[in-house]
């Protein structure tokens, strides 16, 4: 009993830090670009830069928000189908792929209710032709496990790159990238959308 008390006090510091730099990031303003667009509900909210718009056009900015906003509607649909459809074919993430990312997502509907995202995000950059963009983003992914009673954090990220890239008139996720860290309960990525 009093080893899992000091292994528990060892972790603090370290929880109390991510809260507080998740709360301050997340926080932040970024000049959100539509900002009554973005908000699908009061679980879900994506905070945009507004250089998106003059970098890629309205169009674009416009069909690029639109892709995020569908990974927001099937998550909170909990609609595997939907999700999937946004990964390319050729996705890849570290160790995962496309079935890897439909494995990962098919535990999370499975595990837990109420699913909650933030985000901030910015463009990094684009292709000349604008049919590749790179967003870059920080969030949190949070849920109720079943059979508890409150949300807990399922995943964060913090200034992870998301590659776009239209295939058949479609966005599609190519890949996520950015610097690895540790995960205190997953030897891997668990939320490899965003």
């Amino acid at each position: 009993m009093k080893s899992n008390k000091l292994r528990l006090l060892a972790y603090r510091p370290h929880l109390i830090g991510t809260a507080i730099f998740l709360t301050v990031a997340l926080a932040m303003p970024t000049g959100s670009m539509f900002a009554d667009q973005h908000r699908l509900s009061d679980r879900h909210k994506l905070e945009i830069d507004n250089s998106i718009k003059e970098h890629l056009g309205e169009k674009t900015a416009k069909e690029v928000m639109s892709f995020f906003h569908r990974a927001e509607t099937a998550i909170q649909s909990r609609d595997l189908e939907a999700i999937m459809a946004l990964y390319s074919d050729g996705y890849r993430d570290g160790d995962h792929d496309k079935a890897a990312a439909r494995k990962i997502w098919e535990r999370i509907f499975k595990r837990f209710t109420e699913l909650a995202t933030r985000h901030n995000m910015s463009l990094v950059t684009t292709s000349s032709d604008k049919d590749l963009v790179i967003m870059r983003c920080s969030g949190i992914l949070l849920g109720i496990p079943e059979g508890s009673g409150g949300p807990i954090p399922i995943d964060n990220w913090n200034q992870q790159d998301h590659v776009l890239k239209k295939e058949d008139g479609q966005w599609k996720l190519i890949g996520t990238f950015g610097r690895e860290r540790k995960r205190l309960w997953f030897d891997k990525h668990m939320h490899p959308l965003f």
